[in-house]
């Protein structure tokens, strides 16, 4: 949006990741041989303008119009507002769209709390109160998903089943039926609009650990039922909690892993939190929690001027739009991805070439089960006796500043893959911290690795996926405080 561009975490680190590398393959534990030559250059102050639109959202290729298709997964930059929609990003959507081939195409469910149950959240675009403005290149989109009822009412307007004011992503897949599988068998949809996350983010207290493991199993469920059913989901992040500063620290991890799920899933991401960012008061209520909208006379959420984008609801159902747009225009009605290129993960998770943590926030939904390394077994120089000698990956940090890091690893099910920090050696001695969950600490300027290690108990190495997370911040920084 050209009213308001933001920083990510008020400009978290300002250059204290020195390792700022190209990036490749984020897929999972594996990836080429070799980096690639041509990625792109990943800025580790995560800051800046990158444009959104239909007209204006291809930044990830840094302006290489005429750069052949990307043919590899792409990874999800923290400067741009919605995630990169390239050649295979699109082809992933197709897969996901031929579960259910007999999907009404132009029909979208609506997933979430009392943010989304708001009338001021897409509601408008079903009346008469439009005014795209600028942006008038997305009537097609407007169009397109007005074409088909759901009931009485249409997409944009539906009380969806998955709706609903104080609830959680646990809510919505509980049940028999659960909310989600009620609006899924109701609406028939192609694509999902999903956000999950201020209600969840401080459900068990100060225990924030907890509370983002049972997030994360609950939101992963949420996700896989959508793909599973042949249904798109479009992922948001989370305002900021404005009402609480012990849980607003927290919403960056939480925003993490939507960006991680996103990613790892290679469906869209809408980054909701870094549009309010530049807005007064983050384009919240005076609670702190729910956005505004503007009124000129009355409730005109859909207006896109610049006055009206100075609002919080007008400024989601903007970029709810676009995204809807994009997916429409890659997978939905045509095949025409909005990006050509997009960053990739460097590495490959060895001890000989670790992944790069090249970000002040990095994320990465990976496998310890596709990893042959087996060469760290017992974190001695941590005084643990743990036995750790299932298959491990290994990322590198590198910082020029001192900084506080926060690192969480989230796993499902009987998965126990434990988290590690090495110093520049890499090695079971040079260990300084672990956990099950979390590790956090301020370290000194240096290379530091990270060891994401498989417990082994009775000869079973309990290996499988997992999410892993990484925030850099300076001392003091928002984000790695609470």
């Amino acid at each position: 949006m050209k009213c308001c561009r933001g920083w990510f975490l008020n400009a978290l680190l300002a250059g204290a990741v020195l390792g700022l590398a190209h990036c490749e393959d984020s897929s999972g534990g594996g990836g080429d041989a070799t980096p690639d030559s041509d990625a792109v250059v990943v800025d580790g102050d995560a800051g800046g303008d990158a444009t959104t639109g239909p007209g204006d959202a291809a930044a990830a290729d840094g302006g290489a119009a005429d750069a052949a298709p990307d043919p590899r997964p792409a990874l999800y930059p923290t400067d741009r507002t919605h995630s990169p929609i390239t050649p295979y990003v699109a082809a992933r959507l197709a897969d996901v769209l031929a579960v259910n081939p007999n999907s009404q195409r132009d029909v979208f469910m609506k997933v979430g709390d009392s943010i989304s149950a708001s009338d001021a959240f897409l509601d408008c675009f079903a009346g008469t109160s439009v005014d795209l403005a600028a942006y008038s290149a997305l009537q097609p989109a407007l169009d397109y998903f007005l074409t088909t009822p759901v009931g009485a009412t249409t997409s944009f307007d539906r009380d969806s089943y998955v709706v609903e004011s104080g609830r959680t992503a646990y809510w919505a897949v509980t049940g028999s039926p659960s909310p989600l599988t009620s609006e899924m068998s109701a609406s028939d949809p192609a694509a999902a609009v999903v956000m999950f996350g201020t209600n969840d983010i401080g459900w068990f207290g100060s225990d924030h650990v907890l509370t983002l493991q049972w997030y994360y199993d609950h939101y992963l469920e949420l996700v896989d039922t959508l793909v599973a059913a042949g249904i798109v989901p479009i992922l948001s992040t989370i305002p900021p909690r404005d009402d609480s500063a012990s849980e607003d620290a927290w919403v960056p991890m939480l925003n993490a892993m939507i960006r991680g799920v996103a990613q790892g899933h290679q469906i869209p991401l809408v980054d909701y939190h870094r549009e309010l960012l530049p807005l007064a008061d983050h384009g919240l209520s005076g609670d702190g929690v729910h956005p505004t909208a503007y009124y000129n006379p009355t409730a005109q959420a859909c207006v896109f001027t610049p006055a009206g984008l100075l609002y919080g609801y007008n400024l989601r159902n903007l970029i709810t739009l676009e995204a809807l747009d994009r997916v429409r225009a890659a997978a939905l009605d045509g095949s025409t991805p909005p990006d050509l290129q997009a960053p990739h993960r460097i590495g490959l998770g060895t001890a000989t070439a670790p992944y790069v943590i090249d970000t002040a926030l990095y994320t990465h939904l990976g496998n310890t089960a596709d990893s042959t390394a087996r060469n760290l077994s017992f974190y001695g120089g941590c005084g643990s006796g743990a036995d750790e000698s299932g298959p491990e990956i290994l990322y590198e940090l590198t910082l020029a500043l001192p900084a506080r890091v926060r690192a969480m690893v989230f796993d499902v099910g009987d998965v126990d893959v434990d988290i590690h920090l090495l110093d520049d050696t890499a090695s079971e001695a040079g260990c300084l911290a672990r956990g099950d969950t979390l590790v956090e600490m301020d370290l000194s300027p240096g290379t530091y690795h990270f060891s994401l290690d498989t417990y082994v108990s009775g000869g079973v190495e309990w290996a499988g996926e997992f999410l892993f997370v990484v925030l850099v911040c300076e001392a003091g920084v928002p984000g790695c405080d609470g």
